[in-house]
């Protein structure tokens, strides 16, 4: 059966899927509203799609809580081994010396697969603190997942960051803004730099369709990401499974690519083994 047949059936898809983009812990502030936050929780809605595992950023990053938002996501990865990994989360705010005691803590933990930067929110990219964890992630070889939304932050700053690192494999979140026009100004940016990659959630908000987004960024380079538990990973799940796409770019979208991208990461790397068990 197609994965597009099997998403109407309302039957878990049977190939790999990693959900790139996510969050734990329940955040309220400024209106956001989440239908569902425990872990178990999270965890049944993955069941019910088929999404093998999640790689999450904890909303106490948002509030600032670099620490709590770590320390939360070894929790969650201790708890439901193979199901949730962690990205080690940065806040430059918390100044040089914490980032670095951060990344050589979590960095030995294999449940911890790569970076997620919260540019933007706390402030631009081109700084130093985030030049030192981008730095590490180059030399790691792992994989640097960055919110832009807009233009903030910047995508000067992104070019400044993949230009001084040819190795480094950035992901830039919400298809580059989350918008037509900041799609077409990322995918710009992603023709000059084979490194850069595209995640998708939030699509709702853009004007293009699923094709067009992957037409435009390359079926080899575009990212599967909710944003759960913020918004329902149903919306962007749906928008790749139920869409006029071959199968085999609906497996690079959802799993593939992202585990291309841990090839030769010297962190931790994601096992599949919630995929054997379904098959």
């Amino acid at each position: 059966m197609e994965i597009r047949e099997q998403a109407f059936a309302g039957q878990p898809i049977s190939v790999p899927v990693i959900d790139a983009h996510t969050h734990i812990l329940g955040y309220g502030h400024l209106g956001w509203y989440q239908s569902f936050t425990s872990n178990d929780d999270i965890v049944a809605m993955m069941d019910c799609l088929g999404i093998d595992c999640i790689v999450t950023a904890p909303h106490s990053l948002i509030m600032g809580d670099m620490d709590l938002t770590n320390e939360e996501s070894a929790k969650a990865a201790k708890e439901f081994p193979g199901r949730i990994y962690g990205y080690i989360c940065v806040r430059p705010q918390q100044g040089l010396e914490a980032i670095r005691t951060t990344i050589e803590k979590y960095s030995k933990n294999p449940a911890f697969i790569g970076f997620k930067f919260l540019a933007g929110y706390h402030g631009p990219l081109g700084v130093p603190e985030y030049d030192y964890a981008l730095d590490f992630a180059a030399e790691t070889g792992c994989p640097v997942l960055s919110h832009l939304w807009g233009n903030d932050p910047t995508l000067t700053d992104v070019e400044r960051a993949i230009k001084q690192r040819p190795e480094l494999k950035l992901i830039i979140a919400h298809q580059g803004g989350g918008s037509r026009e900041t799609t077409d100004a990322y995918v710009k940016l992603m023709k000059q730099y084979p490194n850069l990659y595209m995640e998708i959630c939030g699509s709702l908000y853009n004007q293009y369709s699923m094709e067009e987004i992957v037409e435009l960024a390359g079926e080899d380079r575009v990212i599967f990401g909710s944003d759960q538990i913020n918004l329902d990973p149903r919306f962007d799940f749906g928008r790749v499974v139920l869409s006029t796409l071959s199968d085999e770019i609906k497996k690079k979208i959802l799993a593939q690519n992202f585990l291309k991208l841990l090839d030769g990461s010297k962190l931790g790397k994601i096992v599949l083994k919630n995929h054997q068990k379904r098959n």
